[in-house]
């Protein structure tokens, strides 16, 4: 019966890893963990090699399901170029020889803690004071969404222009809307959202989330325990 549960267990996970883009070779690091188990011990052996390809599939269900996620985007103009010169320049007389990033900071809402199926919007102040010598600078922000699991792994990654009409400076608002899918594990999911300057990183900002699955009846979240 073990070998039937692990032949399925495993066949759904190749099933899943497909669509997700895993390969086997993804798995081999991960299923191969018996080691601890004695010599001969085949049970041992077997029931580590499921639960890692368990813990494998999780990961390819939530690239599946953040890959199909949509994230919306807006951005709005708060202040424009002839203003934000008009403040530095009180401040420091001169503009500085290339454009540079004066402000960048993010924020969550509704919070740092998450339910299935909930919107989350990232919002993004911007400022862009242009240089003396550049006239012109495209400024564009990004968006990448990590694994709970492997913080390393990227589950999504989006990047939008911010002032592809103009590439003039300014003050900006942006904000990132999605809502994380149903079916998806719970954790933390490592954010981060970064500022570019004519192709160029100038600024980051990391935007971590809580994924949690119930609420008890006084309306505090309540995190399940997973088993190893």
């Amino acid at each position: 019966m073990k070998k039937i549960v692990s032949v399925i267990a495993l066949s759904s996970l190749v099933a899943v890893g497909a669509q997700a883009g895993f390969g086997i070779g993804d798995l081999k690091g991960a299923i191969d963990r018996s080691g601890k188990c004695a010599a001969g011990d085949q049970d041992c052996k077997n029931q580590e090699h499921l639960k890692a390809a368990v813990k494998v599939a999780v990961v390819a269900v939530a690239v599946k399901l953040i890959a199909d996620m949509v994230v919306e985007y807006q951005t709005q103009k708060v202040s424009d170029e002839a203003k934000v010169i008009a403040e530095y320049k009180s401040k420091y007389k001169t503009l500085p020889p290339e454009a540079f990033a004066s402000i960048y900071t993010t924020t969550t809402l509704p919070g740092k803690v998450v339910r299935p199926g909930k919107k989350v919007k990232i919002q993004s102040e911007i400022e862009v004071v242009p240089g003396e010598q550049q006239k012109e600078s495209l400024i564009e922000e990004s968006i990448t969404i990590y694994d709970n699991e492997d913080n390393t792994k990227e589950l999504k990654n989006l990047k939008k222009l911010v002032n592809g009409d103009t590439k003039r400076a300014g003050r900006y608002k942006n904000e990132f809307t999605f809502q994380l899918p149903e079916g998806l594990p719970q954790g933390v999911y490592p954010i981060k959202t970064q500022l570019m300057l004519d192709g160029k990183m100038a600024k980051t900002a990391s935007n971590d989330i809580q994924l949690v699955l119930n609420v008890d009846s006084a309306g505090k979240w309540q995190v399940i325990a997973l088993a190893n």
